[in-house]
């Protein structure tokens, strides 16, 4: 008689594990898959942050956002901010954005800075008016692969006018 007891515990274990597992399925893919990837795009929208501060900064205390200056010119990838003593360029290359004091040769200035961004769009606009250009628009969002296809998360654009502090 005990043989059989422990015949129908099998049968109940198997038809209630697959049962439990079928129902906690997805709190296993969000434990697994979604909070880590939602962390990587908040820590990465972080540094976009840290950025885009840098950059309001910088055109807040700005002369001028000058089309070229030396070797380089403002286009997708390089803006160039006029300060009343330097001239500051950001850069955005290989997942990274740069910024940089043009015109010094010194290897640790600490004026520069680098974000590591390897899934984030930065993409800058600058506004002219009367020939002169007085504002930088600036889209931000951060990509990530959702099984097959790709999404935008963090979506912001933001316009930062030449000498508003």
């Amino acid at each position: 008689m005990r043989k059989a007891f422990t015949l129908t515990e099998m049968i109940a274990v198997m038809v209630i594990f697959p049962t439990a597992v079928f129902a906690l399925d997805g709190l296993f893919t969000t434990i697994l898959r979604d909070i880590p990837q939602s962390s990587l795009v908040v820590q990465e929208n972080t540094s976009v942050l840290d950025l885009l501060e840098h950059i309001q900064d910088d055109v807040g205390r700005a002369k001028s956002l000058p089309a070229s200056f030396a070797d380089r010119v403002t286009d997708a990838n390089t803006l160039l901010i006029e300060l009343a003593d330097r001239t500051i360029a950001y850069e955005l290359e290989n997942g990274r954005a740069l910024r940089r004091s043009l015109g010094e040769t010194k290897d640790n200035d600490p004026e520069q800075a680098t974000w590591l961004l390897p899934n984030a769009h930065v993409e800058w606009r600058v506004w002219n008016s009367n020939g002169a250009a007085d504002a930088v628009e600036i889209q931000t969002h951060i990509k990530y692969k959702r099984t097959t296809k790709w999404l935008e998360k963090m979506a912001n654009t933001r316009v930062y006018f030449v000498g508003a502090l």
